[in-house]
């Protein structure tokens, strides 16, 4: 779990705390403050990153680590805390927990830092807060993890095979409780190992681009690795990176942002030329772009829940040079008379757990309750009884989520056709790529399933439902 120790590392004690983990304390601060806000985790490191622009590229690099390792690693790094500390991580002040997770990040899983170095910024970190009266505190703890990080006493894998995994992964028990109970503990190691990776950002190049390779030139030769994406056409992988803004090409909209997940549930949905496209939850617009490049010559209208949300969307379509979106603000519960039946398309890829992109969002594994997918799924089902009326004779709804539960998934397709006989169930398999690995459904493609299997750790979890107004 952690970097091999060594005993004769050198620092110099000397200067105040580095700008750089105070930056580090801000970012876990708002996050911790504000944890119930959806994925804020993003914005908020984004925003840090965009505020102290001047700072050099090794110094953001090393905001961005640092601060994602402490939200993505909490439960672990916590968990070590409180086997050297008298006073449990819970019980802490909030500045001085955040400022221990960052000491112990630095410990255990960063063989650039000095272990002394590490312990001796947190000091310097508490001081600069306030905490005089701590700082003897914060210096024990951490010297002490830094004496044992050999010995940590770990949940054993063999007798206690859940709670191993939710340490060593960071992730909620309960969490992998559920996974257990619905497939199998060794399904949810998987499931929590794929939620740890580092996984590259996915691109999608536009269909009407024609440089695609030239592009691809361009982006190689500022020193980021591209590989091509097998699941998706016109689509790569993008390693090394530092901001997307950095990325030649971006800034002209010859490419989105997009996982292969999203692209393949608005390929699923059968989008043709001249298709007049509904998106009911639409933001941050990444389904909607893909759609308008679908669509050419159709429109696509694209509501979201608030402004802020519709202004997400319009950013997006305004980068990749689209005009044939329509944004606004809709409550996708609240029917919409003047668009029924004129939808050639409705996408409804709704609100849900997200337990499919923990591994790029983990902020919502601390804010989401096992209660919350039951009230997710009632919220879906609602969602889709009123999308249902916008769908012309002969168009499709496209149902997805980015979760893994039975409740949001195959429970409320079911739900669906149960109570909408205009409705049939239809293949998505001539949309998929034969490489693509899945689960389905016992018909045969009329969904597809992706719960981090093996062989699939570059995908979001997340499942598609397509349904033909007959």
């Amino acid at each position: 779990m952690a970097k091999s120790i060594s005993h004769n590392k050198k620092t110099n004690n000397a200067g105040k705390v580095s700008e750089s983990r105070k930056i580090v304390l801000e970012i876990l601060l708002c996050v911790e403050e504000n944890e119930k806000k959806e994925f804020l985790q993003g914005d908020v490191i984004k925003a840090a990153l965009d505020k102290y622009d001047y700072l050099p590229v090794s110094d953001k690099a090393f905001i961005r680590r640092l601060s994602m390792d402490c939200i993505e690693k909490r439960l672990l790094l916590d968990y070590v805390a409180d086997c050297y500390s008298k006073v449990k991580t819970k019980k802490m002040k909030p500045a001085i927990r955040n400022i221990i997770r960052m000491g112990c990040d630095q410990i255990l899983f960063m063989d650039s830092i000095p272990d002394a170095a590490a312990c001796d910024e947190a000091v310097k970190l508490a001081e600069s807060k306030g905490f005089h009266g701590l700082k003897g505190f914060v210096n024990g703890v951490l010297r002490t993890i830094a004496r044992q990080k050999n010995e940590i006493s770990w949940p054993d894998e063999k007798n206690e095979p859940k709670r191993f995994l939710s340490v060593k992964y960071s992730v909620p028990e309960w969490i992998v409780e559920y996974m257990s109970g619905r497939y199998s503990v060794d399904r949810a190691a998987v499931f929590c190992k794929a939620c740890a990776e580092t996984r590259p950002v996915t691109v999608r190049f536009r269909g009407e681009f024609k440089d695609e390779q030239n592009a691809i030139k361009t982006i190689k030769d500022n020193g980021v690795s591209v590989s091509a994406n097998p699941y998706h056409e016109h689509s790569f992988f993008l390693e090394n990176i530092s901001g997307m803004r950095s990325v030649p090409g971006f800034n002209e909209g010859k490419f989105a942002m997009q996982d292969t997940a999203s692209m393949l549930a608005v390929r699923c949905a059968g989008i043709k030329k001249k298709d007049t496209v509904l998106d009911l939850c639409a933001a941050p617009g990444g389904k909607s772009c893909y759609a308008a490049d679908l669509a050419c010559d159709g429109h696509v209208y694209a509501f979201d829940i608030s402004e802020a949300r519709a202004e997400r969307i319009r950013e997006n379509a305004e980068r990749l040079g689209l005009f044939n979106i329509s944004t606004g603000v809709r409550d996708a519960l609240v029917p919409d008379l003047e668009m029924y039946g004129k939808c050639d398309v409705v996408l409804c890829d709704l609100p849900c757990s997200g337990l499919g992109v923990i591994g790029r969002k983990p902020d919502i594994k601390y804010r989401l309750k096992k209660e919350d997918i039951k009230e997710l799924a009632k919220l879906q089902k609602r969602i889709l009884d009123v999308a249902a009326a916008y769908v012309k004779p002969g168009g499709s709804l496209l149902y997805s989520t980015c979760t893994i539960t039975k409740e949001e998934n195959e429970d409320n397709r079911a739900a669906f056709l149960d109570a909408h006989d205009e409705f049939r169930a239809d293949s998505i398999a001539p949309y998929l790529p034969e490489c693509l690995q899945c689960d389905t459904a016992d018909d045969g493609y009329t969904t597809l399933f992706t719960g981090f299997p093996e062989g699939m750790p570059l995908m979001d979890g997340f499942f598609i439902a397509r349904f033909v107004r007959v």
